[in-house]
């Protein structure tokens, strides 16, 4: 009977050691995994801004590109033609405005 009481004592204290490494394994595992977790946000982090200031650069490019080919064509944007529209607007109405003060000037003057 003593081998019978011996065995139970036995694998008692081999399921404690084995849960204690179980418990030593566990928290190196979350630890590892918390590592990882953060080198990947790291990463993504990383990544996303290297991403957006290659998109920056990529977009400087395309309408650098995209002036030259107009240049070259001898075409104008909407947006420069919108531009020289309200340049020449400004302009017709400084030049009513210089003609509407000398009119009446050369009136008096002939008068």
């Amino acid at each position: 009977m003593s081998k019978n009481s011996e065995v139970p004592a036995f694998v008692k204290e081999q399921l404690n050691e084995a849960q204690k490494r179980f418990a030593v394994i566990q928290t190196q595992a979350e630890k590892t995994i918390k590592e990882w977790v953060a080198k990947g946000q790291e990463l993504q982090a990383t990544t996303a801004k290297r991403t957006k200031a290659l998109g920056n650069e990529v977009r400087k490019q395309a309408e650098t590109f995209q002036n030259r080919i107009i240049q070259a064509a001898g075409v104008a944007t909407q947006s420069q033609i919108k531009l020289l529209t309200r340049e020449l607007s400004k302009l017709s109405k400084k030049v009513d405005t210089l003609i509407e003060k000398k009119a009446p000037a050369k009136s008096d003057v002939r008068a």
